[in-house]
């Protein structure tokens, strides 16, 4: 009816592989504006809005209804045997006629130039036209006054003035069922007068529901624009957000294609492309692997496995061509319906390359640094140590025996240094007892410990035999057991405990000492950490001995964790398998197992 707009219902969608239009094959189109306001055409289906139609055309397709069933009735009349003279013919075509002539008026008007009302004359006249068909038919087929509920319906479900609509649609219908009794009122009983009172009735309740109806439908509608707008202006605010950061992102449907994909996506995506190409989908991508030199197989690459319901993070991939790349940082997240099954997924793509030119900027500049350090400092231990030889004075010897411990310390700092610039943590393994390199770091902290007034206690087992790099992991149990003493007051005690568990070996260094808070937790592993705390107590240090350790004890396919509280003091727990990398130690081994990230600690030595 004119003035009313329908949202058609949404076609159901199930889940389904991805198809030839996914990311891999084309890209997403960019965005075009805001959304289509509610009654404007649907894009993609063809379906269009009844209230988006010009008032001409709704004023004809309202009234085609009424035309068609007047038409319908004439062609039964025709067919239809009937008594000679019962029929009024003359009536019959004036009706007849009347509707179609309306029908032709509601096409010709230009109803949107005239005051709102003014299609009202259609469905009103067809009350004037239903009148002589209903008198002249009513003895040949019943249900005749059915006719007046077309405009009777059309005037109450306009939604204009509908108190008024329903009083003229009665009277309409009152008129066209009483016009037979009125001109013939020579003729006229009274038990004829109130025998057609039911039909205003039926058309009073009819028009009343219509117009239930179409408030009620007015009300969804106002409610849906309001949603629908609320909708637009939030995707405006989302677009605004998603291009104004540096991150890009892509998200697909179930089927793979490309729903999304910003503006720092769509540079990103340029970087990849092939020479002389700039519209290369995803499968075409010049993509490397962190070497920047092995090509990636389409089939793992991020996108395509993002696309198929894994989830995973920060893969890395360089893009471009061959010495002018840029290395990106890929995460995906897959997203599921409420059955549980893929609905497409949301790719993130952070653009590394800065870092990771900082990072080999620093390590380049460490390596530089701590070899030209690592040169004179050799020189002057061996000159040093020739001194001390030579000097007769005890006083000067002793003099000297200091600068040589300062620097063989300043020595050991280097070599860690260059080590953890270098990034060398292969492994050796060999068949290793570790129980004496275990006794050998406990008993050359001891003298330290005494000096510090530290209680250093050694719980080894006769011998505990793996498939181990002895230097690595002296160099674990050195680090281990320094870093808890260094940590550790007097009157303190640091318990060095080596077990066997399951089916592999279990270091744990056990201290009193000062302890950690929960946010120094999250950093001890890192490079160069340290405390507030220790840094105002001006406790000696790089921050790189527990990094190291960390990698050395993964260089074994193992793990190191940390539980600590400030003021209460921390416990190490570094295991390895006993069967050395690759032989598969179970994460159930042990008291602890593997951790999670989040229960991994990080305190700098």
């Amino acid at each position: 009816m004119p003035g009313r707009s329908q949202v058609p219902l949404p076609d159901g969608a199930g889940p389904v592989a991805p198809g030839p239009e996914s990311i891999l094959d084309r890209l997403p189109d960019p965005p075009q504006g805001p959304t289509a306001a509610p009654g404007d055409s649907v894009p993609g289906g063809g379906e269009v809005y009844f209230g988006a139609l010009s008032l001409r055309l709704r004023v004809v397709l309202s009234q085609l209804p009424l035309t068609l069933s007047v038409m319908v009735v004439a062609l039964f009349l025709l067919v239809l045997p009937t008594e000679v003279g019962r029929i009024d013919s003359h009536a019959l075509s004036l009706g007849l006629g009347g509707v179609l002539g309306l029908t032709a008026l509601a096409a010709a008007v230009p109803w949107d130039r005239l005051p709102t009302v003014a299609y009202w004359s259609i469905p009103l006249l067809d009350f004037v036209a239903i009148a002589p068909i209903w008198s002249s038919a009513r003895h040949d087929l019943d249900g005749m006054s059915m006719l007046c509920a077309f405009p009777v319906f059309w005037l109450a479900w306009s939604g204009v003035y509908p108190c008024a609509g329903i009083g003229l649609g009665v009277l309409g219908s009152a008129a066209v069922t009483w016009w037979p009794y009125l001109t013939n009122l020579d003729q006229l009983t009274t038990g004829e007068v109130f025998r057609p009172t039911l039909v205003p009735l039926f058309m009073l309740a009819l028009g009343v529901a219509a117009s239930i109806l179409s408030r009620s439908m007015d009300r969804q509608r106002d409610e849906l624009e309001e949603s629908l707008a609320e909708i637009r202006q939030q995707n405006r605010r989302l677009a605004a957000v998603l291009d104004a950061t540096d991150v890009g992102i892509l998200v697909t449907d179930r089927r793979g294609r490309g729903l999304l994909m910003n503006a720092a996506q769509r540079r990103q995506h340029l970087i990849g492309q092939p020479p002389g190409r700039h519209d290369a989908p995803e499968r075409d991508l010049l993509a490397f692997e962190a070497d920047g030199r092995t090509p990636i197989p389409v089939t793992e690459r991020p996108v395509y496995r993002a696309v198929h319901g894994e989830s995973f993070s920060g893969r890395l991939v360089a893009l471009g061509p061959v010495g002018n790349q840029q290395f990106l940082s890929i995460s995906a997240q897959a997203m599921r319906d409420e059955r549980g099954a893929f609905d497409g997924t949301v790719v993130v793509f952070h653009n590394v390359t800065d870092l990771l030119d900082a990072v080999r900027s620093r390590e380049r500049f460490m390596a530089n640094v701590t070899h030209e350090f690592r040169t004179p400092l050799t020189s002057i231990i061996g000159f040093l140590d020739l001194a001390i030889e030579d000097e007769q004075d005890a006083r000067l010897a002793g003099y000297l025996a200091t600068c040589l411990r300062n620097a063989e310390r300043l020595l050991d700092l280097v070599n860690t240094l260059l080590e953890s610039a270098s990034g060398d943590t292969s492994i050796t393994p060999e068949d290793t007892d570790l129980v004496p390199l275990v006794a050998h770091s406990v008993d050359s902290a001891q003298v330290r410990a005494a000096h510090a007034g530290v209680a250093l206690e050694a719980r080894l087992p006769e011998s505990l035999h793996a498939r181990a790099d002895r230097a690595r992991m002296s160099q674990v149990a050195d680090n281990l057991v320094s870093n808890a003493l260094k940590y550790t007051e007097a009157g303190g005690s640091v318990t060095v405990t080596l077990r066997e568990v399951g089916d592999r070996a279990e270091l744990e260094v056990a201290d009193t000492g000062i302890g950690m808070t929960p946010e120094e937790l999250e950093q001890v592993f890192r490079d160069f950490y340290r405390s507030e705390y220790v840094r105002r107590a001006a406790i000696p240090g790089t921050g790189l001995g527990l990094a190291l350790t960390r990698s050395f004890v993964r260089g074994h396919e193992g793990e190191i964790t940390v539980r600590s509280e400030a003021g209460v003091g921390s416990v190490f727990t570094a295991w390895i398998p006993l069967a050395g990398p690759g032989g598969g130690a179970r994460e159930d081994g042990g008291a602890e197992g593997r951790p999670r990230p989040a229960d991994e600690g990080r305190r700098g030595a």
